[in-house]
């Protein structure tokens, strides 16, 4: 049976895997970003919330806010203007005038990013909840035979030889006295 989940679970060991790969690529990225763009300050022309309208609209409070917009930058003299969705450069609030500092790529100016992880906080936890999963089904069902403890085929298939072995012929008195009796007396029940 423990051969069926060892082998079972491996679509999700691998859904780990990705998640755990991913996780380690998107922060590697982002690290390097830092510490390889340079950075300059650009100017929000004009910005618009979807969302924030239809809840307006609703009369009902914003819970989720997705700007689009429009920046305008300066680089090496040169202005360069962007134009799209906030959180595809990690915007989650956008206000005509704001001024945000943004990180560009030298290669191609056009690229820009804020370099904040927009659900990090939830993608952390993911994470260790992926991390916690592999780890447990490698120690349970691969590492803890081979550490000498017994695993899921540590009897080699004998499920008798996983209970306890005979019980030990020193019986306390009451129960030799039963059994002497038992053995000496022919016993029946009900009538003769």
């Amino acid at each position: 049976m423990l051969r069926l989940f060892r082998y079972g679970l491996l679509p999700v060991v691998v859904y780990c895997l990705v998640v755990v790969t991913a996780s380690f690529d998107a922060f590697l990225t982002n690290a390097f970003r830092k510490s390889a763009w340079p950075q300059t300050v650009a100017t929000v022309l004009r910005s618009e919330d979807p969302g924030r309208m239809l809840a307006e609209l609703r009369r009902t409070p914003q819970t989720f806010s997705d700007p689009r917009g429009t920046l305008q930058y300066v680089i090496d003299g040169e202005t360069h203007t962007w134009q799209g969705r906030g959180r595809d450069i990690g915007l989650a609030k956008m206000n005509t005038g704001d001024k945000i500092a943004v990180y560009y790529n030298p290669e191609n100016p056009r690229d820009i990013s804020t370099l904040v992880l927009l659900g990090a906080s939830t993608g952390i936890i993911i994470l260790a909840a992926a991390l916690a999963f592999l780890t447990f089904y490698v120690w349970f069902f691969w590492l803890r035979g081979y550490l000498g403890r017994s695993g899921p085929d540590g009897f080699a298939g004998d499920g008798a030889g996983s209970f306890a072995g005979p019980a030990q012929e020193r019986l306390p008195p009451q129960i030799q006295r039963s059994r002497s009796f038992a053995q000496g007396h022919r016993t029946t029940f009900g009538k003769r």
